[in-house]
C-alpha cells in the first residue's frame, strides 16, 4: 500500500507562529470500500426555491408529505475514492519506526473540512492539533469524501454509510502503519468526531467493536429527544453552494448546500459571549458545503449499546444548539452511559460556556484538556 502514497508533503515543520514543533505529511490515499446507500425521493434542485420546498417537505408533520423525501431505497455499492489526509507527530526529529505511540484519527464535521481540527487561528487557543501533540499524541485528520481535498462526488451520493465505510478502511490503514509519516504501527489508536463526524464515529464504532482502543464524540448526543436537526436545517437558511458563491464552488452539483450567511453560521454553531467576531468571521469564510444526502442521513446513527470495551467520552458545549436544543446538562449521558455500558470507562461533559463548533470558541483549550486528561487517565 506505500506504494500509492502521494506525499504532498514530505516534512512540513510548525513555524515558531504555529505553536507547537511537529512534523507532518499529507497524503493522497486510495480507499475502496463497499456500502449500503440510501437513494431518496428527491428530484435534483434547479435553484433556491427548490430548497426552500425541500426544508417545509421534510419539516411536515403529514407523514405522507415528508415520507416523499424520506422514504429512501438501498443500494449496494463498491467504489474506490481518493481522501486527502494529514498525519502529524511531535517534534522535529527523525521518525523513529520502533516507537510506540497512540494515534488519533479525527473526523470533521459539516459545514468544516479537515482544518477544523488545526485552523489559521491563534494555535494556543484553537488547534487541537498543536495541543494533542504537546501531549505526546500523533494525530491523523482527514477531508471527509466530496469535501476539501478529497475526491468529489455529487451532493446526493455522499452520505453517513460512505462515510464509515471510509473511515473504517482509513483506520485499518493507520492500524497496519500506513500513512503515519514512518513512525510504524501505533500502539494504540482513539477515534475523534465532531458533530456528523461523531455520527460517523459512533457507527464505525458500533460495526468494528475491537477496532480501537478509544473513543472520543464532540458536538454529540445520543438523546433522540433532544436531537434538532430541522431546527439547524432552518436555522442555518441553507442555500444551494454553487449558485450562492460561483466563483468558489461552481464545480459543485446543487446537491451540496450551505449556510445562508453569517449570522446563520452564528446561530447554528457559536453561543453568544464565549466566541470572537473575528473567529466567526473567520469560520464563515472558509465553511465548506455539504451534501444534501449527508443532511438526510446525520442522524440514522443507531441509538442501542455498542459493544465496546474501550474507554468512551462524549463531550458537547452546553449550549450546543443541533445535538442539545442549547442546553446539554443532564441529555449526554442519558442513554450515552447505557449505549457505552460496556465499556472500561465512560465519561460525559457537557462544557460550559460552549455552543456547537466547540473548537472555535474561547473555551477550546479546555475541551481539549478534558479530552487528553481522560485519554490518559485511561491508558491511553
Amino acid at each position: 500500500m506505500r506504494s500509492a502514497i502521494t506525499l504532498a508533503a514530505a516534512s512540513l515543520v510548525g513555524a515558531a507562529s504555529a505553536g507547537t514543533p511537529k512534523t507532518c505529511n499529507d497524503y493522497k490515499i486510495p480507499v475502496t470500500v463497499s456500502s449500503t446507500n440510501a437513494v431518496f425521493g428527491l428530484d435534483p434542485f434547479e435553484s433556491d426555491f427548490d430548497v426552500a420546498d425541500f426544508v417545509t417537505t421534510i419539516a411536515s408533520h403529514t407523514p405522507e408529505v415528508s415520507a416523499s423525501v424520506l422514504s429512501p431505497f438501498a443500494v449496494n455499492v463498491t467504489e474506490t475514492y481518493t481522501i486527502s489526509a494529514t498525519f502529524c507527530r511531535p517534534g522535529h526529529e527523525k521518525p523513529d519506526p520502533k516507537i510506540e505511540n497512540t494515534v488519533l484519527i479525527a473526523t470533521h464535521g459539516l459545514n468544516f473540512d479537515r482544518t477544523y481540527w488545526d485552523p489559521q487561528l491563534d494555535k494556543e487557543t484553537y488547534s487541537f492539533v498543536d495541543w494533542v501533540l504537546s501531549k505526546g499524541y500523533s494525530i491523523f485528520y482527514y477531508d471527509r469524501l466530496g469535501v476539501g481535498e478529497s475526491e468529489q462526488v455529487s451532493g446526493y451520493v455522499a452520505q453517513l454509510s460512505n462515510q464509515v465505510a471510509i473511515l473504517a478502511e482509513l483506520t485499518k490503514l493507520i492500524k497496519g502503519g500506513h500513512y503515519v509519516g514512518g513512525t510504524g504501527r501505533p500502539s494504540q489508536t482513539v477515534l475523534v468526531g465532531h458533530s456528523f463526524g461523531s455520527a460517523i464515529t459512533s457507527e464505525v464504532l458500533r460495526k468494528n467493536k475491537k477496532l480501537v482502543d478509544g473513543v472520543v464524540l464532540t458536538g454529540f448526543s445520543y438523546n433522540s429527544t433532544h436531537l434538532n436537526g430541522l431546527e439547524f436545517l432552518e436555522a442555518a437558511g441553507v442555500r444551494i453552494a454553487a449558485q450562492q458563491q460561483p466563483g468558489k464552488w461552481r464545480q459543485l452539483d446543487t446537491g451540496y448546500l450551505t449556510t445562508v450567511d453569517l449570522f446563520a453560521s452564528v446561530t447554528t454553531f457559536f453561543h453568544e459571549g464565549y466566541y470572537d467576531t473575528e473567529v466567526a468571521r473567520y469560520v464563515d469564510d472558509h465553511k465548506v458545503p455539504f451534501a444534501v444526502t449527508e443532511l438526510l442521513t446525520g442522524h440514522s446513527f443507531a441509538i442501542k449499546p455498542i459493544d465496546f470495551k474501550g474507554a468512551a467520552l462524549i463531550l458537547s458545549g452546553r449550549y450546543d444548539f443541533p445535538f442539545c436544543m442549547s442546553d446539554c446538562d443532564g441529555v449526554l449521558g442519558n442513554p450515552g452511559a447505557s449505549i457505552f455500558s460496556k465499556a472500561k470507562a465512560f465519561k460525559a461533559i457537557s462544557l460550559p460556556g460552549t455552543g456547537h463548533g466547540i473548537n472555535y470558541h474561547t473555551t477550546a483549550a479546555k475541551s481539549f484538556e478534558k479530552i487528553t486528561n481522560f485519554l490518559a487517565a485511561n491508558g491511553l
